[in-house]
């Protein structure tokens, strides 16, 4: 049973990497093999020995968790969590019927405001990448003071597809997301209030569901699995402060990490 095992992951890894395009992977796989009807794929996607970014694709669900960040070039790249920097997955290499989970950033005005029904699963609102933390909180890079938003957020984790992250933003007001019917993201922001640019981007969500319903990826493209917080984030400043931290993604990772053991 291993070497079969062993024996059709290879092949599999195999059909990814010659594929023209990764819309051909997975269907060409189960041609070939004539495995049995295709299941939903989630994708697990580092050696954690080399450090090397690998595509694995995994039964059930994967228990890494990836950051959302953008390459010098504005690419949308999944970064592990809790893994080395240089391990970064291009979300083009995945196929469109991926799916990933992901950790999103939602700000409060208030703290009270995370016991709200739409709060606690992301219903309808507007949430932003690992970077976009810290360009909020910090002064001079989205607004003069910083905190435009609130000081207070929560930490999401969502699941999606891949396919969506070339989906369209759009701006939720008062709880209602229209037009959009899946999740979507904006392509990367570069741009600061003072005029200067950051060299990678960060980017924002939006999670439509319908009322009274709970998200999912068969109906809007993405599910909510979990939510930490709320935590302050005038920590994160002193975090950054304190440790004279840069806006790479690792240093901001480890910031996050202190905040939320601390809690």
């Amino acid at each position: 049973r291993l070497d079969f095992f062993l024996a059709s992951t290879l092949f599999l890894g195999s059909c990814l990497a010659m594929s023209p395009s990764p819309e051909l992977s997975g269907n060409n796989c189960r041609a070939s093999a004539s495995a049995a009807p295709a299941k939903k794929r989630t994708y697990d996607a580092v050696n954690s020995k080399t450090g090397q970014v690998e595509l694995l694709p995994i039964n059930g669900s994967s228990k890494r968790v990836f950051d959302v960040v953008s390459s010098d070039e504005g690419k949308v790249e999944l970064l592990p969590v809790d893994g080395p920097s240089s391990a970064r997955l291009p979300v083009d290499k995945l196929p469109d019927d991926a799916v990933v989970t992901i950790r999103v950033f939602r700000f409060l005005e208030d703290d009270c405001d995370a016991e709200e029904d739409w709060e606690k699963e992301l219903k309808n609102v507007n949430t932003g990448s690992l970077l976009w933390l810290a360009v909020h909180m910090l002064p001079k890079m989205h607004s003069v003071r910083g905190a435009k938003y609130g000081e207070w957020f929560t930490i999401h984790h969502i699941r999606v597809y891949a396919k969506h992250f070339k989906s369209g933003y759009h701006m939720c007001n008062g709880g209602c997301s229209l037009p959009a019917k899946t999740f979507g993201a904006t392509s990367a922001v570069k741009s600061l209030v003072t005029g200067r640019k950051l060299q990678q981007g960060y980017f924002w969500f939006v999670s439509p569901c319908e009322q009274h319903s709970k998200a999912s990826l068969a109906n809007n493209g993405w599910e909510h699995i979990s939510v930490e917080g709320p935590f302050d984030g005038r920590n994160l400043v002193e975090e950054c402060d304190r440790e004279s931290c840069s806006v790479e993604a690792k240093d901001l990772q480890e910031v996050v990490r202190n905040i939320s053991v601390c809690m």
